[in-house]
């Protein structure tokens, strides 16, 4: 029945989202929870989470929450199993505040809106712990793994609607030594982050004949989420391949990323990273602390 309702549970996964957010803001008076699936039949009657939760009184580690998640949900609870019976934590890591995990072959199996739930399921739980901002989570060879982050699940609410996003993307004026905008519009779906769209179209450049790009052109965005008002950005090492040698030109490549970044809705500050490992210099340039806009 859940598979027949895709758009339906899509929607109601980002309600149940904010719902994992407030939760966790609470998490100090109410201890850790696990996240399982509603049931079908509870979603049909009222779409108010496609995803709730169960007290957890165990250990505070990766490990421990990994086991009770993968045991199921207590009899009691009125909970249901979406991660398939059998699955093993085949090993798992913290990396730069992202717990990387690999399970079973099991797991593997789930598509569609079954592993949306299931991943969320483990995204949620083990985001709660201190040090774990998010999740990327694989299955068997091949599965590179999604980067889940609840922030970036609900920027748009629960609306099945594109939303409409407003950036100015700041790039080299004709003079070559200061920055210029131009005003571009985003129609995105909540399953895309923002930030990252607004990161790529400012590595393809202008639009503008005035203007001109200034990072290079095989740069990537690994992923960009937003957090308590900080930007992360974590992009390809191609951001360092070649960085410009003048302190000027360093600090307008910089510059162009922060105010950039900066001009999005609810981004006030902005930490940059290379490879999932912070960035704290550019050339001459100090960047361990946040960057702020002008």
């Amino acid at each position: 029945m859940r598979k027949r309702m895709g758009a339906l549970l899509a929607a109601a996964l980002l309600l149940a989202l904010a719902t994992a957010c407030l939760a966790q803001g609470g998490q100090e008076e109410d201890g850790l929870r696990l996240w399982f699936a509603v049931p079908a039949a509870e979603q049909s009657r009222e779409v108010s989470a496609a995803l709730s939760s169960c007290p957890y009184g165990g250990e505070e580690s990766v490990s421990a929450l990994l086991a009770a998640l993968l045991a199921g949900p207590p009899q009691d609870s009125g909970l249901i199993r979406v991660i398939p019976e059998g699955t093993r934590a085949v090993r798992w890591a913290v990396e730069n505040r992202t717990a990387q995990v690999e399970l079973s072959e099991e797991y593997a199996a789930l598509a569609g809106i079954d592993r949306t739930l299931a991943d969320y399921c483990v995204a949620l739980t083990l985001c709660q712990l201190p040090g774990v901002d998010g999740v990327r989570l694989s299955a068997g060879e091949g599965d590179g793994g999604r980067l889940l982050r609840t922030g970036d699940a609900i920027f748009s609410g629960a609306e099945e609607e594109p939303v409409d996003v407003t950036a100015a993307l700041y790039f080299r004026r004709a003079d070559g030594r200061t920055l210029g905008y131009e005003l571009r519009v985003f129609r995105l779906t909540e399953e895309e982050a923002p930030a990252k769209a607004v990161l790529e179209a400012l590595i393809a450049g202008p639009e503008d004949e005035g203007l001109s790009a200034l990072l290079p052109p095989d740069l990537t965005v690994r992923a960009a989420w937003v957090d308590d008002g900080v930007c992360y950005a974590d992009l390809s090492a191609a951001l360092l391949a070649a960085p410009p040698e003048d302190a000027g030109e360093q600090e307008l490549v910089i510059s162009s990323i922060v105010e950039t970044l900066c001009s999005l809705d609810k981004v006030e500050q902005v930490r940059l990273l290379v490879e999932g490992s912070a960035l704290t210099a550019y050339g001459g340039l100090d960047l361990s602390g946040p960057l702020s806009a002008g």
